[in-house]
C-alpha cells in the first residue's frame, strides 16, 4: 500500500494525503493534506506532511520544476518532509521553530499498532522516526505574493491555531489553502500557543474573502462553495463567546470540545 495518495483537484493543483487517522485516531482526523501547486516557472508544496515515505519522489513524478515548501505553520505533522527540499518558507513569527528538534516520542508507540503497520511503508522504522530540523530559507509576511509563473499565491496571516499560522489564496482561480484554520473536522485552539479569540477572527476573515469556491484544508476533505466558511465563522464565534456548552476532556487532548452540528472546536480547559 502506498503511503501517499495523490488526487488531481484542478489544473496544476494536486492533493497529496497521508492516512494519519489509521495511526492516531484520537485526533479525530483521517488525513494530513499536502498540496502541490505547479506554475510555469516553479512549484510550491503547501506543507510537507509527516515526513513518512519519500515526498520528494512523489513530487518529481508530477513536476521537475524547482519546488519550495510553503508551511502554513510549524506543527510537526505539517513540516515533516521539509528537509527533503532546498527552499522553505513560513511566517516570520515561526521561522525559528523550523530549526528546532520537535519531541514526537509520544507518537512512536501509536506507529506500532496493527492498524499503523497496515498502512506504513514496509521499510519504515517507528523507533527511528523523527522530524529532521531544517532552517527556513524565507520568512512570510501578511500580503506577500508568491509568483510561481502564471499562478500567484497571496499570504494571509491567520493566527489562532498557532501564532504564525498562514493561509494561501489563489484569487484568480478562487481557491483557498486554509491549513488548520478552517476544516471540516476538529479545529484545535487548545494547544500551546493557540489563541481562541484570534482563531475566531481568522475564520471570520476567511469567510469574507471574495469568491472562494474551493477550500483546501490541512486535514480531511476539500470543501466546495462559499457558504460553509460563513457558517463555520458563526459557529466558532458562538463557541468563543460562550454561547455553546463544552465537554471538558483531559484524556489525550487536554481541552474542552464544543460541538455545533458537525463542527467541533476545542478550547483550553
Amino acid at each position: 500500500m502506498a503511503w501517499h495518495t495523490t488526487t488531481h483537484i484542478i489544473e496544476n493543483v494536486y492533493r497529496i494525503s497521508e492516512p494519519f487517522g489509521a495511526i492516531e485516531p484520537r485526533f479525530g482526523v483521517e488525513t494530513v493534506n499536502i498540496y502541490l501547486v505547479v506554475g510555469q516557472d516553479r512549484a510550491a508544496l503547501i506543507d510537507s506532511g509527516m515526513g513518512i515515505g519519500d515526498l520528494h519522489v512523489d513530487v518529481r513524478e508530477i513536476t521537475s520544476l524547482p519546488c519550495i515548501v510553503l508551511n502554513t505553520h510549524s506543527h510537526w505533522d505539517h513540516v515533516g518532509a521539509n528537509s527533503l527540499f532546498d527552499e522553505s518558507a513560513i511566517h516570520e513569527s515561526e521561522v525559528d521553530l523550523l530549526a528546532q528538534e520537535q519531541d514526537i516520542s509520544w507518537f512512536r508507540p501509536a506507529m506500532q499498532s496493527p492498524a499503523a503497520c497496515d498502512v506504513l511503508p514496509t521499510d519504515f522504522d517507528p523507533a527511528a522516526y523523527r522530524i529532521i530540523p531544517k532552517a527556513a530559507t524565507h520568512a512570510l509576511h501578511e500580503n506577500d505574493v508568491i509568483d510561481l509563473g502564471g499562478i500567484m499565491l497571496r499570504v494571509l496571516h491567520t493566527p489562532g491555531h498557532s501564532p504564525g499560522h498562514v493561509a494561501f489564496v489563489d484569487e484568480s482561480r478562487q481557491i483557498l489553502f486554509s491549513g488548520d484554520t478552517a476544516l471540516l473536522g476538529p479545529m484545535y485552539a487548545c494547544f500551546e500557543g493557540s489563541d481562541p479569540l484570534a482563531l475566531a477572527r481568522s475564520v471570520k476573515r476567511l469567510a469574507t474573502l471574495d469568491g472562494v469556491m474551493i477550500t483546501c484544508p490541512g486535514h480531511d476533505d476539500i470543501v466546495t462553495g462559499q457558504d460553509w466558511l460563513g457558517e463555520l465563522a458563526e459557529c466558532v464565534e458562538a463557541v468563543v463567546d460562550g454561547k455553546v456548552k463544552g465537554q471538558p476532556s483531559d484524556d489525550f487532548i487536554g481541552g474542552q470540545e464544543f460541538r455545533v452540528g458537525a463542527i467541533s472546536v476545542w478550547l483550553p480547559l
